[in-house]
């Protein structure tokens, strides 16, 4: 096989004056790689970079127009950065919801929703925007504008007729489903709330406040044989704000501790009388508990005798209270008078968990609708010998 130097004559046609004019010559083995390398003339560029197809839905809120949206875009461009602007975002428009895409992004761009893309193809997706009516007032308005690529189309608005009144020039097309059409290429909705305001009085109506009131007190006695007693009484609290509450101490007794919702309290004590704020244990709530601790010398027990006891007076009216006497089981107990009725252990309710487990022989008290009045009890006791040899 031979080979023979082919001269060949490159007229290097160029309207550029820095590439040089002339021939070469250049062996055929290099000639075809060069030819095949050629660049081929570049494609016309598309009539337009894309073509979008678009729906928008809509409701209404008290002071927003909602509007949900549909797009699809065949972008025509490749390789090269494509923008295409959907909806002009003025200053009372707000994206709710963007979509994630493939080779492609979604947002605001220059006060404009835009889809930016590199590659051609087609993108689908839906938005979301808020768009809120300026001002204020029962009349509301609310305008959408169109991106310079995008055709106007009409927007489907649902609004019930019974709560919002359109003031725009509209047509109902199924139901409760009204077609807003684009005018100079916006979207202008008009409505206000039908429903009628209700003329308020002139003096606003306040609920009256709850009356304070005590749902439950549970009382306690503890004595030595030394006659050193221990009396404590717990308030279930009923109240829906800060109330005053007064509690007159029994005669010969002594305050040791108080306290309201769990928390120690300085109380004001005036000839035997303790005053205090009362409030729930809670914001907003109706329930709170005070606690008071009393002391009193009972006096040294004797073969037989009477005890006079009796619960502070409290400025609340009670519904129910109960009452434990936990005293020397070296005697017997007979009730004698006051207004505690005596009541069998079966017949009354557990004690707490404080009241469990004290020493003593154990009676049980009860009295329903205390008012302005203080609790007593007359008790009468005597040695008990029925475990005695000598009977």
């Amino acid at each position: 096989m031979w080979t023979l130097p082919l001269v060949v004559g490159l007229l290097l046609g160029t309207a550029d004056a820095s590439i040089p004019s002339g021939t070469a010559t250049v062996p055929l083995e290099q000639l075809i790689p060069l030819y095949a390398q050629r660049e081929s003339a570049p494609p016309a560029p598309p009539p337009t970079e894309a073509l979008v197809k678009s729906s928008l839905k809509g409701r209404l809120s008290a002071d927003t127009l909602h509007v949900e949206g549909q797009f699809d875009v065949e972008v025509l461009a490749d390789k090269r950065w494509t923008q295409v602007r959907l909806l002009q975002l003025d200053a009372d428009t707000y994206p709710s919801e963007l979509p994630t895409l493939d080779d492609a992004t979604v947002g605001v761009v220059d006060g404009y929703l835009c889809l930016l893309t590199r590659k051609a193809g087609r993108y689908a997706f839906e938005v979301g925007l808020a768009v809120r009516s300026p001002g204020a007032g029962p009349m509301r308005r609310a305008q959408l504008r169109f991106g310079p690529g995008v055709a106007p189309v009409p927007l489907t608005l649902e609004a019930d007729a019974a709560v919002f009144t359109l003031q725009e020039p509209l047509s109902v097309s199924d139901g409760e489903a009204w077609s807003v059409y684009p005018v100079q290429g916006a979207l202008r909705v008009g409505w206000r709330a039908a429903v009628a305001q209700v003329e308020q009085s002139p003096k606003q109506q306040v609920r009256p406040p709850l009356e304070p009131r005590i749902t439950e007190a549970t009382a306690s006695w503890v004595s030595t044989l030394e006659g050193r007693a221990t009396l404590r009484v717990s308030y279930a609290l009923s109240l829906d704000r800060e109330q005053p509450l007064e509690l007159e101490l029994p005669e010969g007794h002594r305050l040791e501790r108080i306290t309201l919702n769990s928390i120690p309290v300085p109380v004001e004590t005036q000839d035997g009388t303790l005053k205090l704020k009362a409030v729930p244990a809670r914001l907003g709530e109706t329930a709170g508990t005070l606690e008071v601790v009393l002391a009193r010398e009972l006096g040294v027990f004797h073969l037989s005798g009477r005890l006079k006891l009796a619960l502070p007076r409290v400025s609340w009216p009670v519904a129910q209270l109960r009452a434990r006497a936990h005293f020397p089981a070296v005697f017997n107990y007979r009730r004698e008078g006051g207004s505690l009725e005596q009541v069998e252990p079966e017949a009354a309710a557990a004690a707490s968990p404080t009241e469990a487990g004290l020493p003593g022989k154990e009676l049980q008290f009860r009295q329903y609708l205390v008012a302005a009045s203080a609790p007593t009890l007359e008790l009468g006791y005597s040695v008990d010998i029925s475990n005695s040899y000598f009977r």
